[in-house]
């Protein structure tokens, strides 16, 4: 396997679809799917399942796409250390960062992307998304994580993932249950509420029943593996928990899953002007965002 066949089993991984997967990567479906058959010949294993419903991996695939992604990552951060070399940026970076990506991702990235610039320093602000676009709209950050980038226009924003949002239970349960049970809640940013509530009239005639109301996301998914109702995590959360949590994916009228962007926002006129908002530009745009959430053993 080389850089190309990681860069295949990591895409297909983070999208379970092949023509999504073969338009990202600029070939055409006929040519991926002949180089997955030639990987899985060449391993001697099967690395996924095809079904109506998209792309599954098996066990052997699941360790697979780990290994590609750590490939990826290590691959990355060696050419960037070759780049780097005499090269001395220093200064600030002003960073605001809605908590879950703060939390999960922010530690880790910035730990990468410090080996690369040591001299450069940080001050972070964790605060909700529509407080980070504040801040990015005010210029009192120079970079901006946040779910709803859709005041930003397309030269001043950079999609970095996409997950699942999941109804979470910590005992079995259907769909049609949900107005019966308890739901978990807790203030949910603007956009994030607006869209929870249209996928519930979609699906439901009544209103949810709302048994517990908690200040936080975090104290949400503490309840919810307690057993005191049902709740909606994102799916990066769900392997965070002390035990295992029954799930299930959220699907509006259309067919479409509820999914959750994270972008990262800035202004794209300091970029050729200042190195410091430049480098992380450059090595946000490069990186391979995914790969940065925290393993569930590092706390």
């Amino acid at each position: 396997m080389d850089e190309r066949d990681w860069k295949i089993i990591s895409t297909l991984y983070k999208y379970k679809n092949i023509t999504k997967t073969a338009n990202v990567l600029f070939i055409s479906q006929p040519a991926l799917t002949a180089r997955i058959k030639q990987i899985e010949q060449n391993l001697g294993v099967q690395l996924i399942n095809r079904s109506n419903k998209g792309v599954s991996f098996t066990p052997y695939g699941e360790y697979a796409a780990q290994f590609a992604m750590h490939q990826l990552k290590e691959l990355y951060m060696f050419k960037q250390n070759l780049k780097s070399f005499g090269n001395e940026v220093t200064g600030i970076l002003k960073i605001a960062v809605s908590s879950i990506i703060g939390r999960y991702y922010l530690p880790t990235l910035l730990e990468n992307f410090q080996q690369l610039y040591p001299k450069i320093r940080f001050e972070i602000i964790t605060t909700p998304s529509s407080e980070v676009n504040k801040l990015m709209k005010a210029h009192i950050v120079d970079f901006g994580f946040t779910k709803n980038a859709s005041f930003f226009d397309k030269n001043n924003k950079l999609l970095l993932t996409t997950y699942n949002a999941l109804i979470a239970c910590k005992y079995p349960f259907n769909i049609e249950d949900l107005p019966g049970m308890n739901l978990i809640t807790y203030p949910y940013e603007d956009s994030y509420r607006v869209s929870i509530w249209n996928w519930w009239k979609q699906t439901f005639d009544c209103r949810p029943n709302v048994g517990t109301k908690v200040s936080n996301l975090d104290i949400s998914k503490e309840m919810i593996f307690a057993g005191l109702g049902y709740g909606i995590l994102p799916e990066i959360l769900v392997p965070e928990c002390s035990g295992p949590l029954f799930t299930k994916a959220m699907y509006f009228k259309d067919g479409s899953l509820f999914k959750r962007n994270t972008w990262l926002i800035f202004d794209s006129k300091n970029l050729n002007s200042f190195p410091v908002q430049s480098v992380f530009y450059q090595f946000m745009k490069e990186a391979y965002f995914p790969g940065f959430l925290r393993q569930r053993n590092r706390s």
